[in-house]
């Protein structure tokens, strides 16, 4: 027999029921039997997309090239203006949570080359993505052409309509 079972046989064991385990006093009052509740199911997730903003103006940064404003417009079917009108968001549903991760996986790969990154969440299947320049503020080439990346790399995913 090993020097460690010995040392544990040689410990007195007692019940568990044998403990005494004082209840802690809590300052509270006692709690009303549960009969008494009035239990409501709970609400249901709501994982639909954020409603488009009412605004349909966009704010150029300086400097932008006289391109922009068309190439921007050709994103605007499926992005939508921010409230401010300074940057572009776009939800993006996909058929798995796995999907949605690789996107924004690839999309941030491509964010570390162009040194232009979004604001963006994830929920479930479900990607939102904003773009923006915060200096000079405003909508910059980089957030168009970041957009278009969006698009092509979810279109080639199979990105739910």
């Amino acid at each position: 027999m090993s020097q460690s079972r010995r040392l544990l046989k040689s410990i007195p064991t007692r019940p568990i029921s044998s403990i005494h385990r004082p209840q802690p006093k809590s300052p509270l009052p006692p709690t009303t039997p549960s009969s008494t509740f009035h239990t409501t199911p709970p609400r249901p997730i709501d994982t639909s997309p954020p409603a488009p903003p009412s605004t349909t103006t966009l704010l150029f940064s300086e400097n932008q090239p006289p391109t922009l404003p068309p190439r921007a417009a050709l994103l605007l079917p499926t992005w939508h203006p921010t409230p401010s009108g300074k940057g572009l968001t776009r939800t993006f549903t996909f058929r798995s949570f796995s999907a949605a991760w690789t996107f924004m996986s690839l999309v941030a790969e491509e964010c570390k080359v162009q040194k232009h990154h979004p604001s963006w969440s994830n929920a479930y299947n479900r990607v939102t993505v904003e773009w923006t320049t915060h200096r000079p503020e405003g909508l910059s080439v980089k957030d168009v052409e970041m957009a278009e990346f969006c698009d092509r790399v979810a279109g080639g995913m199979g990105v739910k309509a």
